[in-house]
C-alpha cells in the first residue's frame, strides 16, 4: 500500500516531506497512521477527574449516573412514538440509554438533536439506535432538555 496521509512519526514524515525519496518506512504501521497531535487538555485534566471520583467514591458515582439513567429512560418511554431500547431494569442497564425514533433515521435524529443543543450518537453496530450518555457531569436539567429535543422528533 502507498501511504497517503503524512504521519507524524519521526521516521516516516521526514521520507513524506522528501517528497518519498528517502526510502521505505521500516515498518508500515506508522507510515499508514495519520497520527496527530494530542488531547492535552484532556490528559492534564486527568489527574484532577481520578482525584475527585476517589474523593466521592465510586458508589457514589455509579448510583448517581444510575439515577440520571433511570430518569432519562422513564422520560423516553413515556413519549409517544419513541421506544427505549435500552432495558429499564437498573441490573441490566448502566449509563448509556439508547431509543428508536422509528419515522426518522438516527443520523438525522443526532443532528437534530445538536442542532438543539443535546449531544447524542448512534450506536456503531446495525441496527443502529439513537445513543445517550448519563453521567455525573449532567444533572436534571440536562435530561430534561434532552427529553424536550426528543419530544421535537416525532
Amino acid at each position: 500500500m502507498t501511504p497517503v496521509i503524512p504521519p507524524f512519526d519521526g521516521r516516516s514524515i521526514g521520507r513524506w516531506l522528501a517528497g518519498g525519496t528517502a526510502g521505505e518506512p521500516t515498518a508500515p504501521g506508522p507510515a499508514h497512521t495519520p497520527g496527530g497531535y494530542h488531547s492535552f487538555e484532556h490528559r492534564w485534566a486527568l489527574a484532577d477527574a481520578f482525584a475527585f471520583h476517589e474523593r466521592i467514591g465510586p458508589a457514589r458515582v455509579a448510583g448517581r449516573t444510575r439515577e440520571l439513567a433511570d430518569r432519562l429512560k422513564d422520560g423516553l418511554a413515556g413519549i409517544r412514538g419513541v421506544r427505549l431500547v435500552t432495558p429499564r431494569a437498573a441490573d441490566l442497564s448502566a449509563g448509556v440509554v439508547c431509543c428508536e425514533v422509528p419515522d426518522v433515521p438516527v443520523g438525522e435524529a443526532v443532528g437534530r438533536l445538536y442542532a438543539a443543543g443535546v449531544i447524542a450518537s448512534s450506536t456503531p453496530y446495525r441496527p443502529s439506535y439513537l445513543r445517550f450518555g448519563a453521567t455525573i457531569a449532567n444533572d436534571e436539567q440536562d435530561v430534561e432538555a434532552a427529553l424536550r429535543a426528543v419530544r421535537t422528533l416525532v
